[in-house]
């Protein structure tokens, strides 16, 4: 399946592009980079600075699809183990 706007929190996000675009931690925002591993509660995103954990429920993320859309996520919608969330049924809307 491809991955869309509409899919995108039941999808794999290894390997695309991210960008910080709000936190509650001021130090994460502006940081961008691409997604090298998700765990259940952090994002590991090698940036130009190196490897840095931002954690999901405190962000808010641009991403960059495949085809180029850029979608923005609030990232309490990925929370969760990334096998867990791709088998979840419904989603609550963004």
């Amino acid at each position: 399946m491809r991955i869309t706007p509409h899919n995108i929190a039941k999808h794999e996000l290894v390997g695309l592009s991210i960008h910080i675009v709000d936190s509650k931690d001021p130090s994460h925002v502006c940081r961008q980079g691409t997604i090298l591993n998700e765990s259940r509660e952090m994002f590991q995103i090698r940036t130009k600075r190196g490897v840095v954990k931002i954690p999901k429920g405190a962000c808010v993320f641009d991403m960059t699809l495949p085809d180029n859309t850029v979608v923005r996520i609030d990232g309490g919608l990925l929370r969760g183990r990334p096998e867990d969330r791709m088998k979840k049924r419904t989603i609550r809307s963004w």
